[in-house]
């Protein structure tokens, strides 16, 4: 549990109580509680309690040579950091994946002990303070939309539960594939982006600071198909053959892992292109057959797969509709393209009662609304 908060009359804090919290230090004083230039992944100066203490409860324990007293300790808990600052990863639970590792390194830091970072780990984090500190890149898996990059994972009631995106960080959900051209018929429709934030625990917070929070995006639809053939005169002289044309795949969304083009069966050349984890996949060109030299059928252009920042919001392109030129054409058939896949939503959360706070204006970009988390 945390130290007991101020009141009036103001209650003592023992030694005792301030070592039961964060350990014994080295010397056994109030001065070694002092954090001596200790930087922790994006962060620097790091305090043993930061921020919420003191006769206030908005302030931090000091560091370095500053003034340190006993009531400077009013409200102060223990500080635990998870490390998501060491090394880009994929689809981690911060309280099955780092909290638990039987091993610190990479996993995380408890503030505090004799060397600063060699606090007692506790059994149960009611009354401590625990942050998801991110500085790299996060990714999800494609499938599911309710696959996260990061999920909170459930915590003990009372916990103080922060997520924060530092220096560059980026929380990203996958890209979706693009939809798969066909031939005489609609075009496929793109593949759905999955999540990146999951908040499992109640009253969580989120903040950002040079980081962000991003869904991962939809995958273009594929363009329609379509067949035709040349009109012959009235006795049928010079009609036909009839002929076939496939639309272009849809381009992969933005993401990590990014989505994949989408095929056609009109060859490689028609197909999508993977998206990034910056950018957007381009859609196929349609493939254009001509019947007998005049009645050309043209299918449909592939969409671009969703990405961050683009005009329309990130929303992926359908494929657009195969469509006729040139000549007399018979028994023509045009086909529409296929729909631009769902984007993952930003913050989902486990489950409708569960709710969290956005501390500041944070750089999160999708739906922050989505129910779900896997």
């Amino acid at each position: 549990m945390s130290i007991k908060a101020a009141g009036s009359p103001q209650p003592p804090i023992s030694f005792s109580e301030i070592e039961n919290e964060f350990g014994n230090n080295a010397t056994r004083s109030l001065g070694a509680y002092r954090m001596d230039n200790l930087n922790i992944g994006a962060l620097t100066e790091v305090s043993l309690s930061r921020d919420g203490c003191g006769l206030n409860a908005n302030s931090s324990i000091p560091v370095d040579n500053q003034t340190i007293k006993f009531s400077d300790f009013y409200s102060a808990k223990q500080n635990i950091y998870l490390d998501l600052y060491t090394s880009n990863q994929n689809r981690v639970n911060a309280k099955n994946d780092k909290f638990f590792a039987s091993n610190p390194g990479g996993n995380y830091v408890v503030v505090g002990g004799t060397n600063q970072t060699n606090g007692p780990k506790p059994s149960n984090t009611n009354g401590k303070k625990v942050i998801i500190h991110v500085t790299k890149l996060i990714g999800s898996a494609k499938g599911s939309q309710n696959n996260c990059a990061l999920r909170t994972g459930s915590w003990n009631f009372g916990t103080d539960l922060l997520v924060e995106v530092n220096g560059g960080g980026k929380i990203l959900g996958a890209g979706g594939d693009g939809g798969n051209g066909v031939e005489d018929a609609v075009g496929g429709d793109g593949q759905a982006g999955t999540g990146a934030l999951g908040i499992d625990y109640n009253g969580t917070k989120i903040q950002t600071s040079g980081g962000s929070i991003v869904c991962g995006f939809g995958g273009g639809g594929a363009g329609g198909g379509g067949e035709t053939k040349r009109e012959g005169n009235w006795r049928g002289s010079g009609r036909g053959p009839r002929v076939d044309a496939g639309g272009g795949g849809g381009g992969g969304g933005m993401g990590i892992p990014a989505g994949n083009g989408g095929t056609s069966p009109e060859g490689s050349g028609h197909y999508g292109t993977a998206g990034s984890a910056t950018a957007a996949g381009d859609g196929g060109e349609g493939a254009e057959v001509t019947s007998r030299g005049e009645a050309t059928i043209n299918g449909g252009k592939g969409g671009e797969g969703g990405f961050q920042g683009n005009v329309e919001d990130g929303i992926p392109d359908a494929g657009a509709s195969g469509f006729l030129s040139g000549g007399e054409h018979e028994d023509a058939e045009t086909y529409v393209g296929g729909l631009g896949g769902a984007n993952g939503g930003a913050v989902r959360t486990a489950s409708s009662s569960i709710s969290f706070t956005l501390v500041g204006s944070p750089q999160i970009i999708g739906t922050t609304n989505e129910i779900g988390v896997s």
